[in-house]
């Protein structure tokens, strides 16, 4: 019976992953390496890595990149985005706009001590920077094996 348990949760692991994108509007912040770790985490873990991989350095490149995907009926599995050293309104709009359009794909934002604080603890999932890795592969293991889907996380929003 365990077996059988772990072959439904490969499978649906497999339809949970689905286009990945790394999103840096402030040309301070770069997320190459977190990039990186992802990649080497799902392959890592088994996850199938035939997903797409997207890295945007500006907003307008981002939309640009989640239309295609988002037309085809394959909103993406998580979005990463960089608020940079201080945050700016179009970025924090952005963000609010995907989790409001796209309430199946996890939308996680990398913040400093300066991101605005006036929004409920439960609409958003934030991340301090400097990201650890150690703290990103706890994120990627919330995200794709333990929680599978934001509506069902019961994830902490500031760490």
């Amino acid at each position: 019976m365990q077996a059988l348990s772990s072959i439904f949760q490969k499978i649906a692991i497999l339809e949970i992953v689905g286009h990945i994108f790394f999103i840096a509007p402030d040309a301070g912040g770069t997320l190459d390496e977190i990039a990186q770790w992802t990649l080497r985490w799902m392959l890592l873990h088994d996850l199938p890595t035939d997903t797409s991989i997207y890295t945007c350095k500006s907003i307008a490149e981002a939309e640009r990149a989640l239309e295609a995907p988002i037309t085809a009926g394959e909103p993406p599995a998580l979005i990463v985005i960089d608020q940079g050293s201080s945050p700016r309104q179009e970025s924090i709009r952005f963000a609010d706009k995907l989790r409001q359009c796209i309430p199946e794909a996890w939308i996680i934002e990398l913040v400093t001590s300066k991101m605005p604080m006036d929004r409920k603890t439960n609409e958003a999932f934030w991340l301090k920077k400097p990201v650890v890795k150690g703290d990103w592969e706890d994120v990627l293991q919330h995200v794709f094996i333990q929680a599978g889907s934001p509506q069902w996380s019961n994830a902490e929003a500031h760490h």
